[in-house]
Order: structure tokens, then C-alpha cells, then sequence
């Protein structure tokens, strides 16, 4: 279903978007653009992956008590560093979906906000 979506990790600003979203058995899927990258943030039990592909090709996945990685790049322009998920709170109904997530990477503690709402 179309969706708008909004993005705030509290330090740059807030990103605003349209895109879609889906629910599954198991959890939900989020599509959208940023800055002209095809971009995917998707939860199934218990983890939530954030992918972008175009001229930034990013993967970070997030798994609450535990250190995982966010990889750059791909092939042999490609590198990683840890990422280790705080906590993550997740509120949805069939119409929308509240993300909150903690986690610290790169030295730097990070609290990132989404929401999206269908219309």
C-alpha cells in the first residue's frame, strides 16, 4: 500500500518520502527513495534489515542485544564495521508502522525514528 514515510535520527534532520508498505505473516516491508537510491527496511522476527542500492550501497542489520554489521560497498570496493542494536520498539497496525531504534555505531550512538502511515 502507498505510504508516506518519515525519517528522523535526531541530528540531521527529518527525511520525509513517499513509498510503500507491506506486511507479511512475519513482520513488514518498507520501500522507498532518498536522494535518488532504491532504499528497503524490512523487520522479520526480530530483525530489521536496511538496505540501499544506487550510488550509496548500503546493508545494516539490527538485532536487539547484539553486535552485527553494517556493510559499505560492494565486491571489492566494499567494507564493514560493527553495529550493535540497543533496543528496538515496534508499534503497527494494518494501516501503519512505528519504528524506534538504538543502537550505537562507528563510535556514535544513534536513535532513529520512522514512521510510515498508508493514504
Amino acid at each position: 500500500m502507498k505510504c508516506k514515510i518519515t525519517l528522523d535520527n535526531g541530528k540531521t534532520g527529518v527525511f520525509t518520502a513517499k513509498g510503500d508498505l507491506s506486511f507479511g505473516a512475519e513482520g513488514f516491508a518498507l520501500f522507498y527513495e532518498l536522494d535518488g537510491d532504491k532504499c528497503l527496511l524490512s523487520y522479520k522476527n526480530g530483525t530489521i534489515v536496511q538496505e540501499r542500492r544506487g550510488n550509496v550501497t548500503m546493508k545494516m542489520v539490527f538485532s536487539q542485544g547484539k553486535q552485527t554489521e553494517c556493510t559499505l560497498g560492494e565486491g571489492g570496493l566494499s567494507g564493514g564495521f560493527p553495529v550493535f542494536t540497543n533496543k528496538i520498539q515496534i508499534e503497527n497496525d494494518s494501516k501503519s508502522v512505528d519504528i524506534k531504534l538504538f543502537y550505537n555505531c562507528a563510535g556514535e550512538s544513534v536513535a532513529l525514528h520512522v514512521f510510515a502511515t498508508a493514504y
